[in-house]
């Protein structure tokens, strides 16, 4: 009796390890507030407040899987130019809003706004497939929304560019 008794609280012990280390409550596909490194969708992904970049030389989102979405849901995703004058003519190269990073399939759904980025807004680079819908593009220092020659098979339907490039020599860039 007493060994089933040891068994039984082995089992109890065993289970409440399990409940102690489950996953957190909340969604990890439900983004807002500041980011301050990159943030790398794998899945499905939700914005449910207005998110802002304090990202440094990457993007402030990027794709790290095929076949999944970055639904804005009318929120608005602002990196770190001016917001008046964008970059007055430089560009910060790596600092794109979204990336899609030569994922296939991969979207981006609004609406929603992508503003003041010291790069592109939405860069779709070495992708097939991908989807830039329904967003606004503003005041970003290069392209508002950039489709690479590596990329194939791009939808970009729907979007709004305005305010964005720059006057620097080799990125005389603007809408999409």
């Amino acid at each position: 009796m007493k060994n089933l008794r040891n068994e039984w609280m082995l089992g109890v012990l065993t289970l409440t390890a399990i409940v102690a280390f489950e996953s957190p409550a909340w969604p990890q596909d439900r983004v807002s507030g500041v980011l301050t490194r990159t943030y790398v969708i794998v899945e499905d992904t939700d914005l449910v407040g207005d998110v802002t970049c304090d990202v440094t030389n990457s993007p402030c989102f990027s794709f790290g899987a095929s076949g999944v979405e970055l639904r804005l849901n009318g929120f608005t995703i602002t990196g770190k130019a001016d917001a008046v004058t964008a970059c007055g003519g430089a560009v910060f190269a790596p600092e794109a809003g979204i990336n899609t990073s030569g994922r296939s399939n991969v979207g981006v759904r609004g609406p929603g706004l992508v503003q003041r980025f010291r790069s592109f807004g939405v860069t779709v680079s070495g992708s097939t497939d991908a989807r830039i819908q329904d967003i606004t593009a503003s005041t970003n220092c290069a392209s508002g929304i950039f489709v690479g020659s590596t990329s194939f098979g791009t939808l970009v339907e729907g979007n709004v560019s305005v305010r964005n490039g720059s006057a620097a020599a080799g990125f005389f860039c603007g809408g999409i």
